[in-house]
């Protein structure tokens, strides 16, 4: 008996202080990152409005179904197939130098994607910046499983901006000749 009861008061009081620990973590997370391109802010942008075009340069997207609203293209189902709702990726707002985008998927809360475009005037180029915005829960594994956000949004992030800038600087140099 007294072992059983050991057992379960050590239970209770490792998962006290990984719940007291997880408090230490932030509830809101930003994974950002950025480019420079040299070619035109209209080009870039025009990639990046087109949920169309996501396709050529968005990473692990590939098999990825139109996302209509209104009969218009606004995204992308990213899974339909799940009973709890479909996960997918969703154009917000547009302007001249941002856009942003909504990934809806039923594990997580929204994550709202943002890419803004800041000139550079004196060297032509401009940068492009990617964030992604996560609002945790108060759950423990959720506020741990942030740690990793980084590393693992982060190099799709890069790949992503690398291919766009790839696509964009292709694009002026056949343009251009």
């Amino acid at each position: 008996m007294k072992v059983i009861k050991l057992a379960i008061l050590s239970f209770v009081f490792l998962f006290v202080l990984i719940f007291l620990i997880s408090l230490l973590i932030p509830s809101h997370i930003v994974v950002s990152r950025a480019t420079d391109i040299d070619a035109p802010r209209d080009s870039v942008m025009a990639m990046i409005r087109d949920a169309g075009r996501w396709k050529g340069w968005y990473p692990r997207i590939d098999s990825a179904k139109p996302l209509y609203v209104e009969g218009k293209l606004r995204g992308l189902l990213l899974d339909d197939k799940d009973p709890k709702g479909p996960t997918y990726l969703q154009l917000e707002t547009e302007s001249v130098d941002e856009v942003t985008a909504l990934f809806v998927g039923n594990k997580i809360k929204p994550v709202l994607n943002t890419w803004k475009v800041i000139g550079h005037p004196d060297s032509g180029t401009l940068t492009l910046q990617w964030s992604m915005d996560f609002q945790l829960r108060w759950y423990p594994w959720e506020k741990f499983a942030s740690l990793v956000l980084e590393k693992s949004n982060g190099q799709r992030m890069e790949i992503g901006l690398a291919n766009i800038k790839k696509s964009s600087e292709i694009n002026l140099s056949s343009n251009s000749q």
